[in-house]
C-alpha cells in the first residue's frame, strides 16, 4: 500500500513540474515574440497587477526599448535551470547573451523578470 501511495504521489508530483515547465515554455516564447515586434502593450499585460504597479506602462516601454536598441532582437531563449521557484535562461540577442531570471505567478502572469550579464 506505501508503495502504491508513493508511486501516485510521484506522479502528481511530475505532472505538476511539466505544467509548470510548459507555462514557461509558452510564456518565454510569447515573450520573445512580443519583445521582438516590440509589443510593449503585450508585454505590459504579461505582468501581475503587482508588477504592473511597481513598473508601469511607461517603465515596460523604456524597459523593452532600451533593451532592444541596446542588444538588438531575441535570437532565442535557452532554459539553464530552476531553483527556488525561479527559472534561469541564457537569452541571445543579436549583440549581446545575457541571463534572465524569470517567476511567474500561479497564473501564468510575470511577476519576477530580470537580465544580467553571464
Amino acid at each position: 500500500m506505501k508503495y502504491i501511495i508513493l508511486l501516485l504521489t510521484c506522479f502528481t508530483i511530475q505532472y505538476g513540474l511539466a505544467q509548470d515547465a510548459s507555462t514557461y515554455k509558452s510564456t518565454t516564447k510569447t515573450f520573445l515574440e512580443y519583445f521582438n515586434t516590440q509589443d510593449v502593450n503585450a508585454i505590459f499585460d504579461m505582468y501581475t497587477s503587482e508588477m504592473q504597479e511597481s513598473m508601469t506602462k511607461e517603465g515596460v516601454s523604456n524597459f523593452i526599448n532600451g533593451c532592444y536598441g541596446q542588444f538588438g532582437s531575441i535570437k532565442n531563449i535557452t532554459f539553464i535551470e530552476t531553483a527556488e521557484g525561479i527559472y534561469s535562461y541564457e537569452v541571445a540577442f543579436d549583440k549581446a547573451v545575457l541571463a534572465m531570471d524569470l517567476q511567474l505567478n500561479a497564473d501564468g502572469k510575470i511577476s519576477t523578470i530580470q537580465f544580467q550579464e553571464l
